[in-house]
């Protein structure tokens, strides 16, 4: 299950305006800053891996002023890993890594799973990236 060496996919999208009412499903990074191999959708908010092998995915969630954020990274519908942003003081921030063995087809995503809202600007601080590592 190793990817061609000469397959390059690599993402990293994020949302561009803060949410206080944010509360349910997938979290939807509408700024794409880079997407080699055109894996990430900015309209669904899901990454679906254009070749089998293996990946690394990281979230930034920013916490919207004093609401606390809880989110996880996805694979078809299991979560992997989880992000917690505590709400003790205003815009902490949740982060997690996961190494995963992908298929062709499979789909990656950033789940609400506890708290409401989340904070960025314009330049994004709320994140989430992927690449493919072999």
């Amino acid at each position: 299950m190793f990817a061609d060496p000469k397959q390059k996919v690599a993402f990293t999208a994020g949302v561009t305006s803060s949410s206080s009412t944010w509360n349910s499903g997938t979290l939807i990074f509408n700024s794409v800053i880079l997407n080699v191999g055109d894996g990430y959708n900015p309209s669904t908010g899901v990454f679906t891996s254009p070749v089998a092998g293996t990946y690394v995915f990281y979230v930034t969630a920013v916490e919207y002023i004093k609401h606390y954020l809880v989110v996880d990274i996805v694979l078809n519908s299991v979560s992997k890993v989880r992000a917690f942003g505590h709400s003790n003081a205003a815009y902490q921030t949740g982060t997690n890594m996961v190494v995963l063995n992908l298929q062709k087809g499979d789909s990656v995503w950033v789940k609400h799973v506890s708290g409401k809202g989340y904070w960025s600007w314009t330049a994004p601080a709320t994140t989430f990236s992927g690449f493919l590592i072999g």
